[in-house]
């Protein structure tokens, strides 16, 4: 199954990547895509554990089932005034 995975703030600049698609097995979760995201972008290793993640515009845990064709945003903390 293909997922686009989107990247946000630190994320995407960690990546140097907005987005990228990640083939996953039958079975995949969000945790699946996280860990292509890292395999993909090493760089992503240091704000994949304060991220956040939705799966098509609603947030959801690791654990959560992808089907093909979602979309995985992945957000970490932001801060500001």
């Amino acid at each position: 199954m293909n997922v686009t995975v989107r990247l946000f703030a630190a994320a995407r600049d960690a990546a140097g990547a907005s987005s990228f698609t990640a083939d996953l097995g039958a079975g995949a979760t969000v945790e699946h895509a996280v860990a292509a995201a890292a395999a993909a972008h090493p760089g992503l290793s240091r704000v994949l554990p304060t991220c956040r993640f939705a799966v098509d515009e609603e947030f959801a845990p690791r654990s959560a089932a992808l089907r093909d064709g979602q979309t995985v945003a992945v957000l970490p903390p932001v801060s500001g005034g």
